[in-house]
């Protein structure tokens, strides 16, 4: 019996190691208690209409239908920060197992590092300004789907679980579609085109997306809540939890329109984000040539025949872009661009992807030859703050020490 479980402890190591690493910073750093701008839609469930940010408080109020504590909504979010680093560990931890011995496998673990190392880890969930945001669910979402598409063979109903999970997902938070969708694309495109000579897959997995994108609408443009004022809702849900309220916040969702909202909370602040998201490019500039060098390697290795694929999944990438436009969050927006780089990878190399295995073996040659050069890259990224939900704490930083240096000398 011990023998057994010291060899199945052996065949998921790489799981415990990615998992206890992530514990271990979560227990150093989790904050007392949730940010209040996104603290009330615990309190919120379908009796209040049919809408997306909904999903979650009505899972929480079938334990709790009269009185919300703040207390109960703080252990959901730890127990649901503690699924992620367990499916997120298992997720990258499964790829790894299927490339063992492959060329392409140290490669793999070595953006895996990177990932881990950078500001946009799984740790910038827990800052202070992102605890109990609801982007960790929608990641959640993701996994589960991701690992469903990892262990499922059946094509259809594999391609009926993702669907599923990205409907869940649209129902927890609409930006979904912006997030993480470009996972979805590429595992919808991958597990319809595994069976071969067949186009029921094909048609099903577009029709699915055409499906995502028509209930990304309907909450974006036509769902609402029934209750009257902005007032009211704050008086309904201070009575069902103590925690804060944030009337500003609800305020925006509900009760203004999308050219207010954009008019009062994105142009004040546009020239202020964009001179921090140059300076947040900059310092991710190791993380940028690594991805550049890959995608290039990929985009070369793939045939012509092969190459317009390989060329979607890395435009699906711009379906980001409208969240930087429409909303000010782009901490948040950075730190989900990251997550989907690494992710997309990971999926293509657990399927075994023969182009992608290829550039990440072309990657573990680059490596094996200039080390100190990733090394020195892995400093730099592991030396940042992690996203904050407006921004990376360390750009404001640098823009003001790099001006004071400018001035002392010119």
């Amino acid at each position: 019996m011990i023998k057994k479980w010291k060899e199945r402890i052996y065949v998921i190591r790489r799981e415990i190691l990615i998992f206890l690493l992530l514990f271990f910073t979560l227990l150093c750093q989790l904050p007392d208690e949730l940010h209040n701008w996104n603290s009330a839609w615990y309190a919120m469930d379908y009796s209040l209409g049919f809408g997306s940010r909904l999903l979650p408080g009505s899972v929480l109020r079938l334990f709790y239908p009269d009185f919300l504590p703040a207390g109960a909504a703080y252990s959901f979010v730890f127990i649901s920060i503690i699924l992620l680093l367990i499916m997120l560990s298992y997720a990258l931890g499964l790829a790894l197992r299927r490339m063992e011995g492959l060329p392409g496998e140290r490669g793999l673990l070595l953006l895996i590092v990177f990932y881990l190392l950078s500001p946009g880890s799984p740790s910038y969930f827990w800052t202070s300004e992102n605890i109990g945001r609801f982007d960790m669910y929608l990641l959640i979402m993701s996994l589960a789907a991701m690992i469903c598409c990892f262990l499922i063979p059946s094509v259809l109903p594999n391609l009926m679980l993702i669907t599923l999970a990205g409907l869940a997902a649209l129902c927890i938070h609409q930006a979904f579609i912006f997030l993480f969708f470009p996972l979805f694309f590429t595992m919808y495109l991958k597990t319809a085109m595994e069976q071969k000579g067949g186009k029921a897959p094909i048609l099903f997995a577009f029709a699915s997306m055409a499906g995502m994108a028509a209930v990304f609408l309907y909450f974006q443009l036509f769902s609402h809540i029934r209750v009257p004022s902005c007032g009211e809702l704050v008086s309904l849900l201070s009575s069902r939890t103590d925690l804060p309220v944030n009337e500003i916040a609800l305020n925006y969702e509900y009760f203004s329109s999308s050219a207010q909202s954009f008019s009062e909370l994105v142009l004040p602040q546009l020239g202020e984000r964009i001179r921090y998201g140059f300076v947040t490019l900059f310092l991710l500039s190791p993380l940028a040539i690594l991805y550049t060098y890959l995608w290039v390697t990929v985009l070369k290795t793939a045939g012509k025949k092969e190459r317009p694929l390989y060329a979607l999944f890395l435009l699906s990438h711009l379906c980001i872009v409208p969240a930087f436009l429409v909303a000010i969050d782009w901490g948040r927006w950075f730190g989900s661009f990251l997550t989907m780089q690494i992710l997309q990878i990971v999926i293509l190399a657990a399927k075994k992807d023969a182009v992608v295995l290829s550039a990440l073996a072309a990657l573990n040659r680059t490596f094996t030859k200039h080390p100190s050069i990733f090394f020195i890259g892995g400093l730099w990224i592991g030396s940042l703050h992690k996203f904050q939900a407006t921004l990376l704490p360390d750009a404001p930083v640098f823009f003001a020490s790099l001006y004071k240096l400018c001035r002392l000398f010119f």
